[in-house]
């Protein structure tokens, strides 16, 4: 039974160990890039982008397409608006070359009374009141036979537009797909950077505050021991209540600050895996600390020419790009464009075999040319507007360079400022724990008094506390670099 509840004990145990997990910096980073819903957004943009560039070339090949329409007539078509009579002409009056009256109608009688009225007492054509000849036979075309209707229409055409010149207008739509898909492209770098940095706030947050658990717990056991030693001579008549009274104050305020540290740490806890995407657990722990920093390495990070990979610029460069492609665009409003067009048709009735009810079919190819000529102006102010949209752009990148190396400057600053902080607060814990050595020493020995150990103590935790602080302060330092020198 007994051996059954170690082999249980055991068990439990191995669990609990099991279930720690220990973070490294760069998985973090990893997992936040995985875990983090702006960085897919941002990702699928680039999709979309690519897509749109993809749509934008298929602009140079030709749209093939087919279109089929039905249409029903009420009422019939009337060629003839009056009956007409139409003169009969032998073919012998006939000029073959010509399809006219031949010149025989006027020099042979006989073909002329073949054609011909003729008056037989003059032996002379013929002619009405207008002064017009008047035939010998006439054939008689009544109105109500020219109509004809089509009840039923149906077209049936496919055929495709190839584009030959449009004034680069597709040349410069595919370049502004292009320009769209490099910003999706910074967009994305962008989101990243920033959430690395975000990841790397959160990481060391956690450092930091691990640390300050630690020294809040040395602080609390070294207040513990103090109001322990007190505790034991105060019947000794060494020392008064009011001794061991000011020592107890300091222990609560001890157990206060390793609360807060304590509560602080779970919450960033909290706040990483919920940025990484992993599960909770007060047992995460975070493989690195806080250590000092070579200043050296401003050396190797630090060239004011990295500013030109930054993506905020790269987006804005690449927004000049497109102003330029917009110019460009305008300009081709003043030229021509010409397509070409092929097609087939089927229509039914059929017009190529006297609208029989049956489907004709014909072929067609085509070039049309469309040059655009006047329009108040609106070409030439619709011009200057993109040129003005494109200066407009280039002064803010311009600007933009500017604000990037003023950052970049402050960056510097901060990093080395941070450097000399970390190296004060080294400094000044190394005396307070001298102070706090001495302090104990000379207690012991009754030559100081129990607020003067209680005020080591506090400068010791001070000291310790600024110098975590310093770290912390210089860790991000050198994060922020990286972020505005695109190191990461």
């Amino acid at each position: 039974m007994k051996r059954t509840g170690l082999m249980i004990l055991m068990a439990m145990l191995s669990l609990t160990l099991g279930a720690q997990q220990t973070l490294t910096l760069e998985q973090c980073r990893k997992l936040a890039m995985e875990h983090n819903q702006k960085i897919k957004m941002a990702g699928k943009q680039v999709e979309a982008a690519d897509a749109a560039k993809r749509a934008a070339f298929t602009q140079y090949f030709p749209n093939f397409s087919m279109n089929g329409a039905y249409t029903h007539t009420n009422k019939e078509y009337q060629l003839l608006k009056n009956d007409l009579f139409l003169p009969v002409v032998p073919y012998t009056a006939i000029d073959q070359s010509t399809g006219g009256l031949s010149s025989a109608v006027f020099t042979d009688p006989a073909v002329a009374a073949s054609t011909f009225v003729i008056n037989p007492a003059t032996g002379s054509v013929v002619t009405d009141a207008s002064g017009n000849p008047v035939f010998k036979q006439y054939t008689y075309v009544p109105a109500s036979e020219t109509k004809f209707g089509i009840e039923n229409l149906y077209v049936i055409n496919g055929g495709f537009t190839q584009p030959i010149f449009l004034g680069g207008k597709i040349r410069e739509t595919n370049r502004m797909a292009e320009y769209a898909k490099q910003i999706a492209r910074h967009n994305l770098t962008l989101t990243q950077n920033e959430l690395i940095y975000s990841a790397d706030e959160a990481y060391w947050r956690i450092v930091s505050l691990t640390a300050k658990v630690k020294v809040a717990q040395e602080y609390k056991a070294m207040l513990e021991r103090l109001v322990s030693d007190l505790d034991g001579i105060r019947y000794e008549g060494i020392i008064t209540s009011n001794d061991l009274m000011k020592a107890k104050v300091k222990l609560s305020e001890a157990e206060l600050l390793l609360l807060k540290a304590s509560n602080g740490l779970e919450l960033s806890k909290m706040v990483l895996c919920q940025m990484t995407g992993v599960e909770y657990s007060s047992t995460l722990t975070l493989s690195d600390s806080l250590n000092y920093i070579d200043p050296a390495l401003l050396s190797y990070i630090i060239d004011e020419s990295t500013i030109a990979d930054r993506p905020e610029l790269k987006i804005l460069e690449t927004n000049v790009g497109v102003a330029k492609s917009g110019v460009s665009l305008m300009l081709s409003r003043y030229l021509p464009n010409i397509v070409m067009n092929a097609g087939y048709t089927y229509v039914n009735p059929n017009p190529y075999n006297g609208f029989a009810e049956e489907f004709g079919n014909d072929w067609s190819v085509g070039v049309v040319c469309n040059i655009p000529l006047f329009h108040f102006g609106d070409k030439k102010h619709t011009l200057a507007a993109a040129r003005y949209e494109q200066q407009a752009a280039e002064l803010k990148v311009e600007e933009t360079r500017e604000l990037l190396v003023l950052q970049l400057q402050q960056a510097v600053y901060q990093y080395t400022e941070s450097v000399k902080k970390s190296e004060c607060a080294q400094m000044a814990l190394s005396q307070a724990k001298q102070n706090l050595d001495i302090s104990n020493d000379n207690f012991e020995e009754g030559m100081i008094k129990t607020t003067d150990v209680l005020e080591a103590q506090v400068m010791w935790q001070k000291a310790s506390s600024e110098l975590i602080d310093a770290t912390t302060e210089q860790q991000m330092a050198v994060s922020n670099l990286k972020k505005v020198t695109g190191k990461y």
